[in-house]
């Protein structure tokens, strides 16, 4: 049974959709979270986890829709991202008449509530519920240990080419906010602003923090270390973290969320505002599983 265009699929008078393409990598990690992933038969070129999203059959990137190969697969539910698919690709499929399921997360509450969704799309409501309460747990976990830290003024980088960063109405925003942490761009507008060198030197981050790793990450990192003025680059608290961890909603962000904390409690060690504390067994696994 095909819904109506537009219609929600988690509608439990509706059954749930057998044959589901996803156009965003998170929408792809979303329904493999929540048991669904079985179901996918089309996915977007740039979904890459869990291991098994890379033999689904490709149909779409960022600049174009495989509308051949994605009608020859005869989906009963394609599931976009709002904001994130273009628009001239959202009329795209209104007009094949295809069963639409557009989705939008923006906080981190809004994954717990998204596990949910995709849950009654993807017919594995209640696993999806178990994993849903497990994401609110570790959350809440990880804003309990991190609660009352010292604040740090934190430059977060997106790109270097030109030079982006992140403002506050990113979920990366409440990240640095819950490790304890202040954005220094977080009043620009839009998600995503250009800025300049001379911005960052005004604004003289205690930390800076790369979103990418490996020799890419290491030739973003080193190009601040010319400016002795800095505090970051002077105290040594410039690092690097995968991107993908914290860039797309799914319950994997807890990792990135981990790992951005203890990078910014090194950093206030080595400023002398933390002391070393012992991190009980339980706790170290959060946001891990």
């Amino acid at each position: 049974m095909l819904l109506a265009a537009g219609a929600t699929a988690a509608n439990p008078s509706h059954p749930a959709a057998m044959r589901i393409v996803s156009l965003s990598p998170h929408i792809t990690e979303l329904f493999f979270a929540v048991g669904a992933g079985g179901r996918l038969i089309g996915v977007d070129a740039y979904s890459n986890f869990p291991h098994e999203a890379r033999r689904i059959e490709r149909v779409a990137d960022v600049f174009a829709i495989d509308v051949e190969r994605l009608v020859a697969l005869r989906p009963d539910l394609v599931v976009y991202w709002k904001s994130g698919t273009p628009m001239r690709q959202q009329e795209q499929l209104r007009q094949l008449g295809l069963n639409l399921h557009g989705t939008e997360q923006r906080s981190l509450a809004d994954i717990e509530a998204a596990l949910i969704e995709f849950g009654g799309l993807g017919g594995t409501p209640e696993l999806a519920r178990e994993v849903a309460a497990r994401f609110h747990a570790d959350l809440q976990q990880l804003r309990d240990r991190y609660a009352h830290r010292t604040s740090l003024k934190v430059f977060y980088q997106v790109w270097d080419r030109p030079l982006y960063t992140l403002t506050g109405k990113h979920v990366v925003n409440e990240v640095l906010n819950l490790c304890g942490a202040q954005n220094i761009f977080s009043e620009l507008k839009g998600l995503a602003p250009v800025v300049d060198t001379e911005g960052v030197l005004a604004r003289n981050p205690d930390v800076i923090v790369v979103a990418a790793t490996g020799a890419e990450g290491a030739r973003q990192a080193q190009a601040w270390e010319r400016f002795s003025g800095l505090t970051a680059a002077r105290t040594g608290r410039i690092y690097l973290i995968e991107p993908d961890l914290l860039n797309r909603m799914t319950p994997r962000i807890l990792q990135g969320v981990d790992q951005l904390c203890k990078m910014l409690d090194q950093a206030r060690l080595r400023a002398g505002a933390l002391s070393p504390e012992p991190r009980p067994a339980a706790r170290a696994s959060v946001a891990l599983r």
